[in-house]
């Protein structure tokens, strides 16, 4: 999942409207953006928006229910995590102020391959759900133990060719065309060619997240 942005006029209070007219034109100055991210708080994990950011704090989106004085973490990709506090909340915003400050063109930055050949990759959550694979006659079930807006892993699958073009779909999630970029004696990692609507896999976590606790897995 690229960190796409563009401009959007965001709502709700900013961390800084109520500072000196010196210090909102330093360089602490918000900047209206849209990012997705990953947000992980007390044991729970899901997508969220940023709808502003500075280098000591952002305005966020997200479905799960934040309280004043929560300890968060946002996670941009696999390389670069913030944690933070909410200070304030308005409906599904919140208003988030880092423990440490950012460097905002960390954030700007695309993902480049670092000097140990490792290319930072989109925010991944942990999930147990059934998904079919199909290629040529082949159909297999499986199960993913994680996804990202744009690629899953999964266990359980044999016979899988790295390279290889399949159709994926996960129980409750559109059927999507993958190729394999990865793959061992019993697991497998596919790359979305079109990836996952930011809705739809944000309310299919949420779903898998009740379903686990219904059926106690989490």
């Amino acid at each position: 999942m690229e960190l796409n942005y563009s401009l959007y006029t965001a709502s709700g209070p900013s961390l800084d409207e109520c500072a000196p007219v010196s210090e909102r034109r330093s360089s602490n100055r918000q900047v209206s953006v849209m990012l997705t991210a990953k947000l992980e708080t007390t044991g729970r994990q899901q997508p969220c928006r940023i709808l502003n950011i500075s280098t000591k704090g952002a305005n966020i989106e997200s479905l799960i229910s934040l309280k004043v004085g929560q300890p968060i973490e946002i996670e941009f990709r696999s390389n670069l995590k913030s944690k933070g506090t909410v200070r304030w909340v308005r409906d599904s915003q919140a208003g988030v102020e880092f423990q440490d400050a950012i460097d905002l063109n960390e954030i700007w930055k695309r993902s480049e391959i670092s000097i140990k050949r490792i290319k930072p990759r989109p925010p991944r959550y942990c999930c147990f759900a059934p998904a079919i694979v199909e290629h040529g006659d082949q159909r297999q079930e499986c199960q993913i133990i994680d996804i990202s807006a744009s690629g899953i892993r999964v266990v359980d699958i044999t016979n899988i060719a790295l390279g290889a073009t399949v159709m994926i779909e996960p129980k409750g999630l559109p059927r999507h065309r993958a190729k394999v970029v990865w793959c061992n004696k019993e697991s497998a990692g596919f790359k979305l060619i079109n990836p996952f609507k930011y809705h739809e896999l944000e309310m299919w976590l949420l779903q898998q997240e009740s379903s686990h606790f219904r059926d106690g897995t989490c």
